[in-house]
């Protein structure tokens, strides 16, 4: 049986057959999360009764809308809930690696010219002088069924060398279990050059609509030139030079997070193969860097929650490849990635445009070297690029059982004891609030004098004593 389903902008189309056999091939289900993004719900009746047809009783299909969290990524949350044993994931994917339990990708079919595209493609590089000794082809996951075509076609019409990024669909087996405390979860795609040919010296051609896919791709490779085909327009264009000016403000973002003292990690989706570790790890370089830090997890991040963390400066966003990058213009304090928080802790002096990532694995990999932290001058005034002024920033005793003596912070009060030992006595709760600048309404306390007591209306509503009767 087959249903196929399309939207009348895009004609995006899935086939639910493709789905029957993970269901059928699951060992014992009992029961099975339908995860449909927003502009799919509709067809998702559909896909449900075709699904509990095929799996004929033996397990219970549930139908999952308004993800958790964003809908690139798996709803293991609302998985955990039911509990179901096996995830079918429909409509675009960021394909971030997870394996809370087993999970199958239903990409969207949408048409594509693949000559046109390699045609396009190709002149326009030539037309921008962006020829390069090798090319990276990149499809959006919409036009994965097409892989083969896409691959047989700029083959044959490319010169170089040139290398394609491919899908893996994930694999869900018991040897996979122990990669949760490692975080080495196998990648769903690979984004490499030629055998033999620097990144650098390659350019990359990506076949798909704009939005945060391409973002993402043009951000995480700013060395390489970026050509886009739009298979709406049926136009290609350079979008590289853009990568610039979108790092320019993920380095203001970093300069914020380097004057900050108190820092939230917020988790994205508990589902990520890599979140656990890398939040251990950011634990570990923060207490290292002698600042205080709270894990807490929102789902959908809007500017009205978090505007509820007050103390917090700086917030840590621990999230999927292409959801892991806030513009923080709406927001109280800044959000970065993992990879800037690193940068900030280090003053910012490895900053790479070519280096940056969201990649959580990419980054459990490049934390290995520890950080390279001047605790000695901790103490120094700091100068800001944002407000250009000096502060002092607050070192935080992240070890109060150890038996070294830390520096004063400000507002803390050092007392002599009678056998000359010094106690350090820590700023309260209550004089943080009493430091901030908005206190909420005017309290008035002591600035009227009191009201004389007076005596009440007696009666019911209806009608209290003394009054006229209406009627």
């Amino acid at each position: 049986m087959s249903v196929a389903f399309s939207t009348p902008a895009e004609h995006a189309f899935v086939d639910e057959d493709s789905t029957q056999p993970p269901v059928r091939s699951t060992t014992t289900p009992s029961a099975v999360a339908l995860q449909f993004p927003d502009e799919l719900l509709y067809a998702s009746v559909a896909v449900f009764r075709a699904i509990q047809t095929a799996i004929q009783g033996k397990a219970q299909a549930y139908v999952l809308g308004d993800s958790t969290h964003g809908s690139c990524c798996p709803d293991v949350l609302s998985c955990l809930h039911l509990p179901a044993d096996l995830l079918v994931h429909y409509g675009h994917a960021c394909l971030t690696p997870t394996d809370a339990l087993p999970v199958f990708y239903v990409f969207p079919r949408q048409h594509l010219d693949v000559i046109q595209a390699a045609e396009r493609l190709i002149a326009t590089s030539r037309r921008e002088s962006q020829e390069r000794k090798g090319t990276i082809v990149v499809w959006d996951v919409s036009f994965d069924w097409l892989a083969e075509s896409i691959v047989q076609v700029f083959t044959t019409r490319m010169s170089g060398p040139v290398s394609f990024s491919f899908i893996q669909k994930p694999v869900f087996d018991t040897e996979r279990v122990s990669s949760r405390r490692t975080g080495k979860a196998p990648a769903l795609r690979l984004i490499e050059p030629p055998p033999g040919t620097p990144r650098e010296e390659c350019v990359i051609f990506y076949i798909g609509q704009e939005g945060r896919s391409l973002v993402n791709l043009q951000m995480t490779n700013a060395d390489c030139s970026v050509l886009a085909y739009s298979p709406t327009s049926g136009s290609a264009n350079l979008v590289s030079p853009a990568a610039s000016k979108l790092l320019s403000r993920r380095l203001y973002a970093v300069h914020r997070a380097m004057a900050a003292d108190v820092f939230g990690l917020v988790v994205s989706n508990i589902g990520l193969a890599a979140s656990p570790c890398v939040l251990d790890q950011l634990r570990r370089d923060l207490k290292t860097a002698r600042k205080k830090s709270y894990t807490m997890s929102v789902g959908r991040l809007n500017p009205a929650k978090l505007a509820n963390f007050a103390p917090i400066d700086c917030f840590v966003l621990i999230g999927c490849n292409e959801g892991g990058v806030v513009e923080s213009k709406d927001y109280m304090a800044p959000i970065v990635t993992p990879w800037e928080l690193r940068l900030a802790l280090s003053g910012a002096k490895e900053w790479t445009p070519s280096n940056w990532t969201t990649d959580l694995s990419t980054i459990l990999q490049r934390n290995q070297n520890d950080l390279s932290l001047d605790l000695e001058a901790d103490d120094q005034p700091q100068f800001s690029l944002i407000n250009g002024e000096y502060r002092t920033p607050k070192m935080i005793d992240t070890d109060k059982h150890s038996g070294h003596r830390e520096d004063l912070e400000n507002n803390e009060v050092a007392l002599r004891i009678s056998n000359l030992s010094i106690a350090t006595t820590h700023p309260t709760g209550s004089q943080y609030l009493a430091s901030r600048q908005y206190k909420g309404l005017d309290p008035r306390y002591g600035l009227d004098e009191p009201a004389s007591l007076e005596e009440g209306l007696q009666g019911i509503a209806r009608g209290y004593n003394g009054e006229r009767s209406a009627f």
